[in-house]
């Protein structure tokens, strides 16, 4: 089984390319679909940015087509979504980032599986933090996934990326916050 929403993928590019009065051709081939906010002058975080009144159409249609088939592009999509409120010059360039990564992994699908009986299966929860990476306010995000894995079966069940609400003052600490939020919110309810 599996979802193929490359079609929804390309009316986003297409929506983004209006509103941003670009030129789909000018949308290159990126490896990833983050920015280093290191890289980023401090100016483009105070300046507002040219989408802010556009930002939420394309981001909120993004986030809803890509919320199930494409846990790549999650943890922008979240950032972007937490700043449309904000709008600024970087928020721009993040989400020219993503528009790039996406029009060029359009065919990125996920497959799953099933050949297995429940009784040889099991849940299988993986979970990570990124210590301090918000370089605003050095908070740690949280992501984690969870599959139904067997001998013949691989599913995807859920994912989370989410903001942790406090500073970590280790990386150890920011790992066990998200391992808590994983096991409340994947693995928990799907047990």
């Amino acid at each position: 089984y599996y979802m193929d929403l490359s079609g929804n993928i390309q009316e986003c590019i297409d929506l983004y390319c209006k509103l941003a009065k670009c030129d789909p051709k000018s949308l290159h081939p990126v490896a990833t679909p983050c920015i280093d906010e290191s890289l980023l002058p401090d100016s483009d975080f105070e300046n507002p940015g040219m989408l802010r009144h556009d930002a939420s159409k394309i981001v909120l249609k993004i986030l809803w087509d890509s919320r199930i088939t494409r846990p790549d592009t999650y943890w922008t999509v979240n950032w972007l979504a937490r700043n449309v409120t904000k709008w600024t010059v970087a928020c721009d360039k993040r989400l020219r980032k993503l528009m790039c990564y996406l029009k060029y992994t359009q065919d990125y699908v996920q497959y799953s599986f099933v050949g297995d009986q429940a009784k040889d299966c099991q849940l299988v929860l993986f979970c990570d933090a990124s210590f301090a990476d918000d370089i605003k306010d050095s908070k740690s995000t949280t992501g984690g996934i969870i599959y139904l894995i067997g001998p013949n079966t691989c599913v995807h069940i859920g994912h989370i990326v989410k903001k942790q609400t406090a500073v970590s003052h280790s990386s150890t600490e920011a790992e066990i916050i998200a391992l808590d939020a994983a096991l409340r919110v994947d693995a928990l309810p799907a047990i």
